[in-house]
């Protein structure tokens, strides 16, 4: 009886123990799976939180292609109000604007019709308003990019011009007003007299000086938005502009615009790798110098 008794308290320590071990598992558990409740929790948070984020971006972006297309939209039309049945040759054009004068078709355009437009109204005829215009406008940001300016300013300083405003065509460097005009006209041997010239006279002999003028910098924006870290970001800029607008427009290249943003990024990554290379091989000797 004895030795029974021995038998059945040894078997009770056995289960206080065992049942001692349960418990401190239970709890265990429990910890965990508080944890596992609190990151569930926060992860639930966060997935709401970029469901936020994602729902005002999708919003945002739906409204900037609204905007851009409407304003592309009103602008080529525009275009046609303006150059007829050039129009699409202007449009053709701005596509390229992006890499030939830093903007998107649809700021071409805004200026190219304003340009048209004065032209037009000083006398000259929409095919000849049409050469004027695109030349003007690609020369004045070829200047530009060469005098270091803002592009919509040169943009802005020719379209003046076009209308006889020559208060910031000295932005482009060069210096026009009525008694430059008649100096410049008698030095080619053209007879003419400010006072009693034309409109449209006074708008030819105008470009004519400015495209002599600035002649040597014909074709620099262009080199410069493939070659330069600042016209290459102007560049792409342009193109992201231009590609925004295309998504609206069910008639859009979107291929060709996703090429040309693609085209205008890499422009960028070209002209940025080298200066931060140039940055990490100089950081050790600044911070030795500090």
């Amino acid at each position: 009886a004895q030795a029974q008794l021995n038998r059945m308290n040894v078997t009770l320590e056995q289960n206080k123990e065992a049942l001692a071990r349960s418990g401190k598992a239970a709890g265990a558990s429990g910890e965990k799976f508080q944890k596992l409740g609190s990151v569930v929790k926060a992860s639930g948070a966060i997935i709401a939180s970029a469901c936020a984020a994602a729902g005002i971006a999708a919003v945002k972006l739906a409204s900037e292609v609204t905007r851009q297309y409407g304003e592309l939209e009103q602008n080529i039309g525009g275009s046609v109000a303006v150059f007829g049945q050039y129009a699409e040759q202007i449009q053709k054009t701005g596509e390229e604007a992006y890499k030939n004068l830093g903007v998107s078709q649809s700021d071409y355009l805004a200026t190219a019709n304003k340009m048209g437009a004065l032209f037009q109204g000083s006398g000259i005829d929409q095919r000849r308003s049409l050469e004027l215009t695109e030349k003007a406008m690609q020369r004045a940001a070829d200047t530009a990019s060469v005098m270091g300016i803002d592009m919509q300013m040169a943009l802005d300083s020719i379209a003046g011009a076009a209308k006889g405003n020559f208060t910031m065509m000295d932005n482009l460097g060069v210096a026009m007003n009525a008694t430059n005009i008649e100096a410049y006209a008698a030095a080619k041997g053209i007879k003419f007299v400010w006072n009693q010239a034309s409109q449209a006279e006074k708008a030819e002999l105008e470009m004519q000086m400015f495209f002599e003028r600035t002649e040597k910098y014909a074709g620099n924006f262009a080199l410069e938005s493939m070659t330069t870290e600042t016209g290459s970001l102007g560049l792409f800029h342009a193109a992201l502009n231009s590609f925004t607008a295309g998504l609206g427009n069910a008639d859009a290249d979107m291929e060709r615009l996703t090429s040309n943003l693609a085209e205008a990024f890499q422009a960028v990554v070209n002209n940025i790798t080298p200066v931060i290379d140039n940055l990490v091989a100089a950081m050790p000797t600044a911070f030795e110098a500090i």
